[in-house]
């Protein structure tokens, strides 16, 4: 188990269980696993559930929830722990009279979507280059996605609308701060949006998450610092890359070469 600073003190938690069973437990959280491998047959809202790879355990605040993996199976998972703050804010995305807090019935969630992007999130968390951008990208559109869908009762989120001078706003800070540690919050604020409503319209408006357009913008940055004759190694510094390696693989996914490779084509 981990905390998450730069995201609030956000809880994670990667474990894989074998001879082991939860006695009967609540958090203050909401409780939100997914499954990797193996299986598990936890019980909660009275009955016991049959959960394999790809399903997701969404449980409320106080809900109380036992169990683990059947007798000589393992459970791998990966969990988070959102707070009712975090939330609320969720909330925010939904028009009409809805509760300011969502609620989660039902037995197993099972939704592609939202488990790719929670896994993903979860496994952005682990290595120290990422950035915090585009994990709490992969957040922010699962937990909505996850509220829409799932919550009681179901329920789409406003739409995107256009909101131009905040896309623009928002375009206009990342090539501002390219080689800064931009997070989703401060971002919004200067776009004078909420975070999670800035996700969806930026994506609507641009075709990319900010988080790739911040990618983007480094990319373009690199190349003219690679033109002008900067080494790899400071470039992907002075371009707000982890490190040359981080430099690279994002750099032939958009350019479809490597910085080396780059170099010595355009000076040749």
């Amino acid at each position: 188990m981990w905390r998450t600073e730069d995201l609030g003190g956000l809880e994670l938690l990667r474990a894989t269980l074998s001879e082991f069973a939860f006695r009967p437990h609540a958090h203050e959280e909401f409780f939100i696993a997914l499954t990797e491998e193996g299986l598990a047959t936890p019980r909660y809202r009275g009955d016991t559930h049959v959960i394999r790879p790809g399903d997701l355990v969404v449980l409320n605040p106080e809900e109380a929830h036992a169990g683990g993996p059947p007798a000589e199976v393992s459970w791998t998972y990966r969990a988070l722990y959102p707070r009712p703050d975090l939330m609320r804010e969720i909330m925010a995305e939904f028009p009409g009279d809805r509760p300011t807090m969502p609620e989660f019935g039902g037995d197993v969630v099972r939704d592609r979507e939202v488990a790719a992007r929670l896994r993903r999130f979860h496994r952005l968390s682990e290595p120290p280059e990422s950035s915090t951008l585009e994990r709490e990208v992969y957040l922010a559109e699962a937990l909505v996605l996850l509220v829409g869908r799932h919550a009681v009762p179901p329920h789409a989120p406003r739409p995107p609308g256009l909101e131009r001078r905040g896309v623009r706003l928002s375009r206009e800070y990342l090539q501002e701060h390219a080689a800064d540690n931009v997070t989703l919050e401060a971002l919004a604020r200067f776009a004078g949006l909420s975070a999670f409503h800035l996700c969806r319209v930026f994506r609507e408006a641009v075709g990319m998450t900010p988080h790739a357009y911040q990618t983007q913008v480094r990319v373009r940055r690199a190349k003219s610092l690679l033109r002008a004759g900067l080494p790899i190694t400071l470039v992907a510094a002075e371009a707000g890359f982890y490190d040359q390696a981080h430099l690279t693989r994002h750099f032939k996914r958009i350019v479809g070469l490597t910085p080396g490779r780059y170099l010595k084509d355009a000076t040749t």
